[in-house]
């Protein structure tokens, strides 16, 4: 055991996010838990959740352990404390350079460790932290939304900085509700979101096929481009065009390669990438479900930022100016008769797919 340490190779179950590769007998990263590992770090980082609120946003994505169950708040403490998810492997007190490939860098491990420790820390004279304030103006004189704790109930109004106002309080869990609402109009559930995933990977490869006669033309367009460079340099050097003349027609050849050039490597660029933002706009709408579904009133309210913004608090009702391309979506919802994941499906390609050249 310790000469496999020596080694760097990790003698014992690998942890959660790596597998055992039996056949060369090495640890490896887990296609399907791997990145959830990593993304567990980054959010901590934020300093935004607490270990509870972690769990709980951990649950939305998914990721469930070994054993086929949640992964509990403390082994997600465990988890952040580990540095072999940067390369390190610490056994029985004693660290070793492991030969492991790291999912996250130390950087981002030790960014994690400060949180940790803030978070350890008794915060006596620290002010209550309420979720939903700091980014909700008042819809009647436009000041900012405050909150207060009373009877153990948490409520928000217009702090009436600006003047004079008659909107009146509402309570945590009135406004919670309706955030849920509006996550829940952007919402998919599994099943949509699997048949418009599987349909837009018909479409890269649909892509791939039919594009590829479009790039063959302009690599031959390249190949011609370059071939009446040469004959232009050898007219000049035999003496039959003058240099200006010469000079005029290779500026004008390079530079029609260079376009050239430019869209090869565009049209190979434009037609994945706007597949890849697109899969992660529909995954993006999954997870809404299920944070419309669960209680992290944190998770929720950072979602909501993203899919809209001008946020107002009026009559007890919240209003907001809807984003793109979430908006696109809640109005299909709001506006078709027939609204189905395809209907969805269009509107995502229609938004996202780059015309061809």
């Amino acid at each position: 055991m310790r000469e496999k340490l020596r080694r760097g190779v990790w003698p014992i179950y690998a942890p959660l996010g790596y597998v055992n590769d039996r056949k060369n007998r090495v640890i490896i990263p887990d296609p399907e838990r791997a990145p959830y590992i990593k993304k567990i770090f980054e959010v901590y980082a934020t300093a935004n959740f607490s270990l509870y609120e972690l769990m709980q946003e951990v649950k939305t994505w998914g990721l469930i352990g070994r054993k086929g169950k949640p992964v509990h708040k403390s082994k997600i403490a465990r988890l952040l404390q580990n540095p072999f998810y940067y390369g390190v492997i610490r056994f029985k007190g004693e660290m070793y350079e492991g030969s492991h490939p790291p999912l996250i860098s130390k950087k981002l491990f030790d960014k994690c460790q400060e949180v940790l420790k803030q978070r350890s820390k008794p915060h006596k004279n620290r002010p209550k932290y309420f979720t939903f304030r700091g980014f909700i103006k008042c819809g009647e004189c436009g000041a900012m939304i405050t909150a207060e704790n009373q009877k153990g109930h948490n409520y928000y109004r217009c702090t009436k900085r600006l003047g004079p106002c008659r909107q009146k309080y509402i309570r945590e869990e009135v406004l919670a509700e309706q955030v849920k609402r509006a996550i829940q109009k952007v919402s998919l559930s599994d099943d949509w979101t699997n048949n418009i995933l599987r349909e837009l990977n018909n479409d890269k490869q649909d892509f791939i096929q039919s594009s590829l006669t479009q790039r063959q033309n302009l690599q031959k367009e390249i190949y011609k481009t370059d071939t009446k460079i040469n004959k232009l340099i050898d007219i000049y050097l035999e003496g039959v065009i003058s240099l200006e003349e010469y000079q005029a027609k290779k500026e004008k050849l390079i530079n029609k390669k260079k376009d050239l050039q430019e869209k090869l490597r565009d049209f190979a660029a434009e037609g994945n990438n706007w597949f890849e933002q697109a899969k992660d706009f529909v995954s993006s709408l999954n997870r809404a479900h299920y944070l419309a579904g669960g209680a992290n009133y944190e998770s929720q309210k950072e979602f909501l930022k993203k899919i809209g913004s001008n946020f107002l608090l009026k009559e007890r009702r919240l209003y907001f100016s809807s984003q793109n391309p979430y908006s696109l979506v809640a109005e299909s919802e709001k506006n078709e008769k027939n609204y189905n994941w395809r209907s969805v499906l269009n509107k995502v390609r229609t938004y996202f797919q780059k015309p061809l050249l």
